[in-house]
């Protein structure tokens, strides 16, 4: 697909699923369909023909962290639509009913006796799935302690005058000066998550990427947010990433759309090795001798993390399991060629959208 950003919807955190695409379905500007309905209801297979039916449109593709290769929302920009699942764990609920967004009830075209027959096997495996998920952010939320921890040495050490006369010097560099003053505007997308298959990062192929290699995670996070409102007040929106994994809003990554510019952090928790633009090493931006007195601790809190994501990927691996055993649960329970006519609607409903 053309014009096509990938992202994930949001990801897991020490308390549970975090997103900031609340923000979008808020802004009364769009027109939000909010989906409701079960698993195997085809919520995602929905979503994949809505955004096949469009192919030459700019459109956001919203992945599921808790299985990749299903859809959680599409977004057209040009269009101001929106097509979200708003079930648990990211539940949404329409503020403007109707005007604003729209309820779409896959839950309709049940055949409830078969459901009810199949209860104790449905109750059983979301009961697992549940458990699996708890487990998950138990792991994550010891690994937002050792992380945590290792990121507080980084703020100790880090120069922050040698950083932000980095900083200064670099957006002279790759930030030319627009005609248009107004501000620019910072907004949320997520690009990586912890999934079933580790901790991936979409990144836009079309993008020039500087490489952000950062062992402490202070430094590039501070990079990141004094970056973003340089951008901001020179003009540009960018659109950033933090990592869900830790227990603060810690950025992590940051997309300069109009200038098809990336900046990808590269730590210990995401291990991303790619080519890149430039790549920038943060160790310049620390003190030796405050990193070398806890060598010995960091190391420990890189093994520790390493641990704990294993640990908390195979409890997501575990869950999908038990996810796709309710699947398996519904789909026979689903009448499809309703869901089918109602997705035919929706192409038409979104087309004149557009129009108005």
């Amino acid at each position: 697909m053309m014009n096509c950003l990938t992202c994930f919807l949001g990801g897991t955190s020490p308390n549970g699923f975090r997103t900031h695409f609340g923000d979008m379905i808020a802004d009364t500007d769009f027109h939000s369909y909010i989906i409701k309905g079960g698993p195997g209801t085809g919520k995602s297979s929905l979503m994949k023909r809505l955004a096949e039916a469009f192919p030459d449109d700019e459109k956001e593709i919203y992945c599921c962290s808790s299985d990749p290769n299903s859809l959680d929302a599409v977004v057209f920009p040009g269009r101001k639509v929106i097509i979200v699942d708003g079930t648990a764990p990211h539940v949404f609920e329409p503020e403007y009913p109707g005007a604003v967004q729209q309820i779409l009830d896959l839950g309709a075209y049940w055949d409830i006796g078969r459901l009810k027959r199949s209860k104790k096997d449905i109750i059983s495996a979301n009961a697992a799935y549940l458990q699996q998920h708890a487990r998950c952010r138990r792991y994550v939320t010891a690994l937002a302690s050792v992380v945590g921890d290792t990121f507080q040495i980084g703020s100790a050490a880090l120069n922050d005058e040698k950083l932000d006369g980095f900083i200064k010097r670099l957006s002279k560099k790759i930030l030319p000066k627009r005609s248009d003053t107004s501000s620019g505007k910072t907004e949320f997308r997520q690009l990586s998550a912890l999934t079933p298959e580790g901790y991936l990062t979409n990144i836009p192929q079309e993008y020039s990427v500087y490489l952000l290699n950062d062992n402490y995670y202070a430094g590039s996070d501070k990079f990141l947010r004094k970056f973003a409102v340089t951008a901001s007040e020179k003009g540009y929106s960018v659109s950033v990433s933090i990592c869900t994994l830790y227990g603060n809003e810690t950025f992590e990554h940051m997309l300069i759309p109009e200038l098809k510019t990336a900046f990808i952090t590269a730590d210990p928790i995401n291990d991303i090795a790619l080519a890149a633009k430039q790549p920038i090493n943060f160790r310049r931006f620390y003190d030796k001798n405050i990193i070398a007195e806890k060598k010995l601790r960091i190391k420990f809190n890189e093994s520790a993390a390493r641990d704990l994501i294993d640990e908390a990927v195979l409890s997501l691996r575990n869950a999908k399991a038990e996810h796709d055993k309710l699947e398996q649960l519904y789909i026979p329970a689903v009448d499809f060629d309703s869901v089918n006519r109602l997705c035919y609607t929706l192409i038409s409903q979104i087309k004149s959208l557009s129009a108005e």
